[in-house]
């Protein structure tokens, strides 16, 4: 079996949708849509772990979603002989164990339901997201195990990724008792008003306008927005409003608004991905019914 044949064969298992060729997929490999070099593989799995990013699962044929993050795998510390003496220093760098290719360690996935259909599941996608793309890393699951006294999930290193132009963004779901408001500044006139967000991307969030039947705010118009948790600046970034429009809800129409952040660094980038990351957290816990959902013995893991 040819290099081609195998990942041909890899690619329509996990995306029987695509109905792949090994003509289609040697002309992927040439274009750079589907990546096969290891050091590129450990490159994004790396760079997921140093950002922190979370994640999206599937599952096999599951359609449902869950979340996780990369986590490191340093060597167990060697400790000299002799009773009182400390641990050797370590040349360990994070993420290095990444760069021999063998596993990938993630956290325990959420909604916690997926510790418990992992185990019966052959297939492992491992989507990561960015602003441009998503880059979709075809893993499979090994066993559950403890590291550092953490229970954690041991992954095979993928062999092959795909990468996904324009893929859409998860749009992180604000949760109902979380603390947190955007303050937006008008470019335009200076204009400032404090309202509460629908959701949020890694590139973007869509807000409620607290004039609400009776908007101003108009399609390209810049903005400066304040991101606050509990009355406190955690994030500030520009941006500029990409539509406005009526929504229906409990209490009648309503105009909505959504903004595009401007990432000018790689910082600011970061920052929003980890700020997406928490809201998602927040919102899966509260999503979350203890007995129903989560019914895991992390005690017996």
């Amino acid at each position: 079996m040819t290099d081609t044949t195998r990942l041909t064969q890899i690619l329509s298992n996990y995306f029987p949708e695509e109905k792949y060729t090994e003509n289609g997929v040697a002309t992927g490999i040439a274009e750079g849509n589907i990546i096969v070099e290891p050091g590129a593989l450990a490159n994004y799995l790396e760079s997921a772990l140093h950002d922190e990013s979370l994640l999206e699962v599937e599952l096999g044929a599951l359609t449902r979603l869950f979340f996780c993050r990369i986590l490191d795998h340093p060597p167990e510390s060697e400790v000299q002989k002799g009773k009182d003496e400390a641990p050797l220093e370590s040349d360990y760098t994070r993420g290095e164990y990444l760069k021999a290719l063998d596993h990938v360690i993630i956290t325990p996935l959420e909604p916690a339901i997926g510790n418990f259909l992992i185990c019966s599941t052959p297939r492992v996608l491992l989507r990561i997201l960015t602003s441009r793309m998503a880059i979709e890393l075809c893993l499979s699951f090994v066993e559950k195990t403890v590291i550092q006294g953490l229970p954690v999930l041991r992954c095979s290193f993928p062999t092959v990724a795909r990468l996904v132009e324009g893929a859409r963004e998860y749009r992180a779901k604000i949760p109902k008792d979380m603390q947190f408001d955007v303050q937006i500044t008008r470019k335009r006139n200076n204009q400032t008003f404090t309202t509460r967000p629908m959701d949020m991307s890694v590139s973007g969030m869509c807000l409620y306008d607290p004039a609400e039947r009776n908007t101003s705010l108009r399609e390209d118009e810049r903005v400066h927005l304040e991101v606050l948790a509990n009355g406190e600046t955690i994030l500030g970034l520009d941006g500029t409003i990409r539509h406005v429009s009526r929504l229906r809800d409990a209490k009648g129409l309503q105009y909505v608004f959504g903004v595009r952040f401007d990432l000018v660094s790689r910082a600011i980038s970061t920052d929003v991905e980890k700020l997406v990351a928490g809201i998602q957290r927040a919102r899966l816990r509260e999503l979350s019914q203890l007995a129903d959902e989560f019914g895991v013995d992390f005690g017996k893991w």
